[in-house]
């Protein structure tokens, strides 16, 4: 659907860029009960429509002819992988339209990193794709949310922004999808990139990019063919070493796995280690025991992001994205 009043004129000279907005909930889109709405406490994400989030952000359709969709509207705690092929085979039909600029997608914080860095590994890195959320939902005071989208429409507009892979708007920093990870579970600034920082920033004085991604123009995986409902995704689950880990978990799901009691069967482990990802002896040896058995064992710090290698600057969290895209349609 389009906007009409993105026919306004822009500030400035020139064509506005067309820019499509995907809504997929998220605190962006939640509401409070009327006794909590300037705190936004006991909030319920995912309510508001997407073109209603559009109404909030005055002056957005200055600088973009809006088209927008609402592809689900969920908390994003609730998010499955199968969002993520609709979000890429929505980008896709937009850029495959002469003349487009740029995609924004809405989207709840918790889970946030995951969503951008899959569609990091499944687009070119072509015209702009930028995510966007928020820690308050929409009438709180001080909602961050219509700044932020505000944002993600200029940026998604830019041709600056073109070419550099999926980018993450949020409280005047651009981020990219790799680095961003939530680093807060409630401050309003929650989000960063961790020592490599920010790829750049967006205020009244426009957009401006102070480093270089690197790899951001590396081709993405093989896009899937499956529809998200067709889709076999593989299973990757998440285990962490700590004191007295003793590898019950890992050996209860092989044996699950060998019965056919888990389905799919099991795929692969992240498995958050101590320090600089070392792990418990006892866990090991059933991580042993499941590598001999065919599955995939990769060990990442449970500290933040791993150093070298082919999942470099990843947390735990993208490196599951990366095994659940990259074993895509190997599920039986």
């Amino acid at each position: 659907m389009q906007d009409p009043r993105s026919e306004s004129p822009a500030a400035g000279t020139g064509p506005l860029p067309e820019v499509l907005v995907l809504g997929t909930g998220g605190t962006i889109a939640g509401v409070a009960p009327a006794a909590d709405t300037a705190t936004g406490a006991g909030y319920t994400a995912g309510v508001l429509g997407v073109e209603q989030l559009l109404v909030s952000a005055p002056g957005v359709h200055q600088h973009a002819r809006l088209e927008f969709t609402q592809v689900c509207n969920i908390d994003s705690k609730d998010a499955r992988p199968a969002l993520w092929l609709d979000l890429a085979r929505a980008v896709r039909d937009w850029r495959a339209r002469a003349g487009t600029a740029g995609c924004v997608i809405t989207h709840g914080s918790d889970t946030l990193e995951e969503t951008a860095y899959a569609l990091d590994c499944l687009l070119e890195p072509g015209s702009p794709v930028v995510l966007t959320a928020s820690m308050l939902p929409a009438a709180a005071l001080s909602a961050d949310g219509p700044r932020n989208l505000f944002d993600a429409v200029r940026v998604a507009g830019d041709p600056a922004a073109a070419g550099r892979g999926v980018l993450c708007v949020a409280h005047g920093r651009v981020h990219a999808a790799r680095d961003l990870s939530k680093q807060h579970p409630a401050r309003i600034d929650a989000f960063g990139s961790g020592e490599r920082g920010p790829l750049g920033f967006i205020d009244a004085g426009g957009l401006r990019f102070t480093r270089e991604q690197p790899g951001a123009a590396q081709r993405p995986l093989a896009a899937p063919e499956a529809s998200a409902e067709d889709a076999r995704w593989p299973r990757v689950e998440m285990v962490c070493s700590h004191a007295g880990a003793d590898g019950e978990l890992v050996r209860a799901l092989l044996a699950a796995s060998a019965a056919g009691t888990l389905r799919p069967p099991l795929h692969a482990l992240v498995v958050l280690g101590t320090g600089h990802g070392t792990v418990h002896q006892d866990l090991q040896a059933a991580l042993d025991q499941a590598a001999a058995a065919g599955v995939r064992v990769q060990v990442v710090p449970r500290t933040g992001p791993c150093e070298g290698g082919e999942f470099d600057g990843l947390n735990a969290a993208k490196v599951r994205v990366r095994l659940l895209l990259e074993g895509l349609g190997a599920a039986q």
